[in-house]
């Protein structure tokens, strides 16, 4: 009997190891959601729990490094307002509390008088409009603004000479034309907005390498084509618009030898479009969430020339469409919903 129970044991690990060896698809990036709120600080989770008191100093960070290297944590706004900003080369906000309020006095002081200022990262605060930046700032590198719902930014942002990196996660209703005098960005990022065109003054960006534009997850206003201008970024390496109402893509898309990804997540596409299937330098390709049409989308993909990964979540296709659809892509790694099941 003690033979025969050890052999069960043995059966069943081998079992266990083998299911955990079945292929996982690996991340992909999802439309950006806004933050659940969250819940107050003095409610118990049980009934009968005493409250966990959370101070809310405790969910405000603001922090500073300097020149130097040195890291500083200011425990309060008034602390801050006294602070040298030209010592620093990176100034980090986040707060859990979206209803949190960054005075833009204290914003403007850091943007123009901070003149080592590298970095800027403010995330969760509301803030009514972006300063105006009254001289050209030669220092700051990189900006990030995470839903602080602005909607518009000034015209002196022009001012950002050195930004190379511009990330936002607001409901920007355009870019203003100024915009286009930004020559030194390289990556740029613009979720939940609300653009109704897709905004021109980017194609004066040649040195963009990474370029993605996303609506919010639900919304009305919808980017529903792409101007035939592509030929303008050549450097791109990451292109995407996710969360719109594509259907097609203009021709100047083929022209982007050095794109690697291409996310057109969440559109309206029927099929897949020529314009990136003759595109033998893309290796990964979100495509999920789209009304593809299986009698339309079948041929459009035999015309694919690129290997990688190509994402085909929420499409309403069945089990055996989507090995029809593998066996096609016999050099392509397709991941899609229950395709561990």
């Amino acid at each position: 009997m003690m033979k025969k129970h050890i052999l069960i044991c043995a059966l069943s690990l081998f079992t266990v190891s083998t299911f955990a060896q079945k292929k996982k698809a690996p991340p992909i990036k999802k439309p950006v959601l806004e933050a659940p709120p969250v819940a107050d600080p003095g409610m118990g989770s049980n009934s009968g729990e005493y409250p966990v008191m959370i101070p809310e100093s405790a969910m405000t960070h603001i922090v500073g490094t300097k020149k130097d290297g040195q890291e500083v944590q200011f425990k309060d706004w008034a602390e801050l307002e006294k602070t040298d900003f030209s010592q620093f080369k990176k100034f980090s906000f986040s707060t859990r509390f979206s209803d949190k309020s960054l005075e833009t006095t204290i914003l403007k002081r850091i943007l123009n008088e901070a003149i080592s200022l590298e970095s800027l990262e403010i995330n969760n605060f509301k803030i009514e409009s972006f300063p105006e930046i009254t001289s050209p700032n030669k220092s700051l590198k990189e900006l990030s603004l995470s839903r602080n719902n602005l909607q518009t930014l000034p015209a002196s942002v022009s001012n950002l000479t050195a930004l190379e990196k511009f990330q936002s996660s607001n409901p920007l209703t355009e870019l203003p034309e100024s915009f286009a005098q930004l020559k030194n960005l390289k990556e740029l990022g613009l979720d939940n907005n609300e653009f109704s065109e897709f905004p021109t003054v980017i194609f004066s960006l040649n040195k963009l390498t990474v370029l993605h534009v996303s609506g919010p997850y639900k919304g009305s206003a919808k980017i529903k084509e792409l101007p035939d201008q592509f030929q303008q970024l050549s450097n791109l390496k990451e292109f995407g618009v996710s969360n719109a109402s594509l259907s097609t893509l203009p021709p100047s898309i083929s022209t982007l030898k050095k794109l690697e990804t291409a996310s057109f997540a969440y559109n309206q596409f029927a099929s897949f479009p020529e314009v990136l299937a003759t595109n033998t330098n893309l290796s990964y390709v979100p495509f999920s969430g789209n009304p593809l049409q299986w009698e339309l989308f079948l041929p459009s993909i035999k015309k694919i020339k690129w290997r990688g990964l190509f994402f085909l979540n929420e499409t309403n296709f069945t089990k055996k469409q989507y090995q029809e659809i593998q066996k096609i892509l016999n050099k392509i790694d397709v991941y899609y919903e229950g395709m561990n099941d």
